[in-house]
């Protein structure tokens, strides 16, 4: 993705979120899914003990999932690419008197050191960065800012979501979208079409992989999400 794509997609995302925010839009509510696997036995066999454990949310939009994460004691940091939707979640943390760090940056670029954090949560956001080398860099950022032995959290969109309605094939794994009054109708996006992709791009980074997969028929739209986890 160009420079100037990038920027443009930071600004149309700020707008968006300020949009939600005053239509009254904005999730207030976090992934189910996510609340599963960090409050079940869903991963590991027993309940992840993530009290007072530090956690990274990349792309965390209007925080719905990052005030999870705080609710659950967690030392919060978050990364998005524009600097109003970090002011945005701040100023509402800052009013139910939690803390946290937001920061400007994408999933190729974490402003964190080396082995920063016990978790990473990745929920719907590595797709955006389109290309199969900008995954590949992603997936390995992610696991530079895990320490040892720390865990990955990420949810990313499936081959029969709503979202390819009309989409274009662009490449190998990437798709054009298409959907009718998106405004990210036009951008590229990066979709693993079966499991086997997903071990082939994340297995050298992570191990104990683990994949499932959400789909969801809401009537007349299909929602559909890869789910993974590994221990870098």
């Amino acid at each position: 993705m160009s420079n100037k794509a990038a920027t443009d997609m930071s600004h149309d995302w700020a707008h968006a979120y300020q949009l939600y925010k005053n239509r009254g839009e904005d999730l207030a509510y976090p992934s189910e899914t996510l609340v599963r696997l960090l409050k079940g036995d869903y991963v590991t066999g027993q309940r992840e003990d993530v009290a007072g454990k530090s956690v990274l949310d990349i792309g965390f939009g209007n925080g719905n999932n990052t005030m999870l994460l705080a609710s659950l004691g967690m030392k919060v940091t978050g990364v998005e690419i524009h600097e109003d939707i970090c002011s945005q979640v701040a100023q509402t943390f800052e009013n139910l008197g939690l803390e946290a760090d937001f920061r400007v940056g994408d999933n190729q670029n974490i402003p964190f050191d080396d082995n920063s954090f016990d978790y990473l949560v990745s929920w719907n956001v590595i797709h955006y960065v389109g290309t199969e080398e900008a995954i590949k860099d992603s997936i390995k950022e992610y696991a530079r800012v895990l320490k040892p032995g720390g865990r990955l959290l990420l949810s990313t969109t499936g081959p029969t979501h709503k979202i390819l309605l009309n989409g274009k094939t662009r490449g190998h794994h990437q798709y054009e979208i298409q959907r009718p009054g998106d405004f990210r109708q036009g951008q590229i996006h990066f979709f693993f079409d079966s499991p086997n992709y997903i071990e082939f791009y994340f297995g050298p980074h992570f191990k104990e992989l683990q994949i499932g997969r959400i789909e969801d028929q809401l009537f007349l739209e299909k929602l559909d999400w890869w789910l993974v986890t590994g221990v870098k």
